[in-house]
């Protein structure tokens, strides 16, 4: 597995102790990739049990392997904007995307800055996360502060990692299956945790399940059904559990035929979303799904003008970047599918808006991250696409000529092995996307 030597420098360990004021305070440590210790956040957490929950769940998920147990030292990036406090990570095989969403009024703030850092998660403070009862007065700290476990030095915390560059890739591959997810139904929390006792702890890598709403209970079916919900892999969707008990409801998402589904649990201080990709083996590193619009992207200038524009949001319309910038609409959904690859930008199904971060890798170690296009933009140099008329390009492929059709919508077929293999549903080949950028450079 391709991977890069990474070393996180915290300043302090994360944890949960007294602070000056003799109240309980969550300190979480972070780092940066440019040797900064970030300070983002300062305030009183108005429930403190769902607050250590939603975050020991969110690192359950980075520590799990659902398909190869392997060990993992991941830990989760969080973005503070001014309004919202979101964390996200991986888990270690990359097929589950955990995110936690905690907006302004989950704290009583005295400091909400804007950036993205990771936060150290270790066991110790991880354990005191389910000790966390509503009633203390919790304070919750993003960066070095008081509570930090070296007062008076600048000890820092390493922790040598090999990070996965599937894992960094996984960032901008997931905010594609978020846009094509769709609300199915929800339902009451405690109906929720009953369904998810119900589910086994284990299923078969290719074995297909269903949920199925009848009136406001749940079912797992193993047959189709209509309105049904495709996923894969049981055990994925109860790593949610532990967090029912405290919730609202959940709502499910789904997307039409992918296999693709997101379950997000609604507390009363946040939200708790897990995004399972469509096969219990497939990570969302190796989809390939944003292919084509990074294989439509303009010139710097033009990346450069849509990126001044995110400034930390939240909440940022394509629809809204497009009319302030008098640009199309399609061509600020490429932009940004060239800044997610960048780490600076995610995609959020649940308000359907686009929102900035940066994630704190160096991301000019990765540029091989793309075979395909690279393949395809080398056919291309290499005078190996034919036009043939009629949306048909004749592509070079080894010791043969591929054939590959574009329709109206610049959508393609091809005769390779790996289209045959995929229909397109993990992406375009590098065939297809080579008479798709002939087709653009030639109209």
């Amino acid at each position: 597995m391709a991977a890069i030597d990474f070393t996180y420098q915290y300043g302090f360990f994360s944890k949960v102790a007294a602070n000056s004021n003799g109240r309980p305070g969550l300190s979480l440590a972070t780092f940066s990739a440019d040797a900064t210790q970030p300070y983002f956040f300062d305030g009183r957490a108005r429930a403190p049990r769902e607050l250590g929950m939603m975050m020991y769940t969110l690192s359950e998920v980075v520590r799990t392997h659902y398909f190869k147990p392997m060990p993992t030292l991941l830990d989760p990036v969080l973005t503070s904007h001014e309004d919202l406090l979101r964390l996200e990570g991986f888990s270690g095989c990359c097929g589950v995307y955990a995110r936690i969403d905690l907006p302004a009024e989950s704290f009583d703030s005295t400091r909400q800055g804007r950036g993205t850092t990771n936060v150290d998660f270790n066991q110790p403070m991880r354990n005191a996360l389910l000790r966390l009862r509503d009633g203390e007065d919790v304070d919750f700290a993003v960066g070095k502060d008081e509570v930090a476990l070296s007062r008076g030095g600048d000890r820092v915390v390493e922790k040598k990692v090999k990070l996965p560059l599937r894992w960094i890739k996984s960032f901008s591959e997931v905010q594609s299956y978020q846009k094509r997810l769709k609300l199915k139904f929800e339902v009451p929390a405690a109906e929720a945790l009953r369904f998810s006792r119900s589910l086994p702890k284990s299923s078969g890598p290719k074995q297909v399940s269903y949920a199925v709403q009848t009136g406001r209970n749940l079912r797992l079916s193993m047959r189709p059904q209509r309105g049904a919900v495709k996923f894969t892999g049981t055990h994925r969707v109860k790593a949610i559990e532990s967090l029912l008990p405290l919730a609202q409801k959940l709502r499910v998402w789904a997307s039409k035929d992918e296999g693709t589904s997101a379950w997000e649990v609604v507390l009363s201080s946040g939200s708790f979303l897990l995004v399972l990709s469509p096969e219990v083996h497939r990570g969302f590193s190796g989809e390939g799904q944003l292919l084509e619009e990074l294989a439509r992207a303009p010139e710097e200038s033009v990346i450069a003008q849509i990126r001044a524009q995110l400034a930390w949001g939240a909440h940022i319309s394509t629809d809204d970047v497009s009319k302030k910038l008098g640009m199309e609409t399609r061509v600020v959904e490429d932009v940004i599918a060239v800044l997610s690859t960048r780490g600076l930008a995610g995609y959020d199904a649940i308000s359907e808006n686009y929102f900035h971060r940066e994630l704190p890798f160096d991301l000019s170690k990765v540029e091989a991250m793309q075979p395909r296009l690279k393949g395809a933009r080398r056919l291309v140099d290499e005078k190996g696409v034919q036009i043939n008329g009629g949306g048909v390009f004749l592509v070079r492929g080894t010791g043969t000529i591929h054939q590959v059709k574009l329709d109206d919508d610049g959508k393609g077929q091809c005769t390779c092995p790996w289209y045959s293999k995929h229909q397109g549903n993990r992406g375009p080949c590098k065939h297809i996307l080579a008479a798709q950028i002939t087709q653009e450079t030639d109209a």
